[in-house]
């Protein structure tokens, strides 16, 4: 990564777009996959997640079992069923299955509950990692912070975004 770093600061100090001198500056970075990992608060977190999914699952093993016994009804009247009486169970058999499928989609499908109720529980936690790192970013004098997991600049020193310059180089400015 840092030599991917280089070679970028490089190639725009060839632009012009920088002056090589001014291209090193601190860098450092952190791994949120670990802070997350080794947060003390996370199996809290963990676990509040799983208990909503826990009345998920057992929302859905409920359905299900509706779908399975409307089933077996119907295996077991089906010779006694007019054929107006049999098509009526089988499309509340097929209403159940598809609010069931849909049902699986809305929480585990993606965006689903399950995929938001972490970023719920996990947000108030997301805020004071980004306040603790904007914190040690400037008191510790970095240009910029990473994210080793992401690959992301999760802080940048003010004055280290060169886009302007850069677009100004490629739209004929000096280069």
């Amino acid at each position: 990564m840092r030599r991917q770093i280089a070679i970028i600061v490089a190639a725009l100090a060839v632009l012009g777009a920088i002056p090589l001198a001014s291209a090193a500056g601190d860098l450092a970075y952190v791994h949120s996959e670990r802070i997350r990992m080794e947060y003390d608060g996370a199996r809290d977190i963990d676990n509040q997640l799983q208990a909503s999914v826990n009345d998920w699952k057992a929302e859905a093993r409920e359905m299900e079992s509706g779908i399975r016994g409307l089933m077996t009804e119907l295996e077991n009247q089906q010779l006694m069923l007019s054929n107006e009486a049999l098509v009526e169970k089988q499309q509340a058999i097929q209403e159940r299955q598809l609010a069931y499928e849909s049902f699986l989609n809305e929480v585990w499908g993606m965006g689903g509950l399950t995929a938001r109720r972490e970023a719920e529980l996990w947000q108030p936690v997301i805020e004071r990692i980004n306040v603790i790192i904007q914190k040690i970013g400037s008191e510790g004098e970095y240009d910029m912070i990473f994210d080793a997991a992401t690959g992301s600049i999760v802080y940048a020193a003010p004055g280290t975004d060169l886009t302007q310059q850069v677009i100004d180089a490629l739209n004929g400015g000096a280069e």
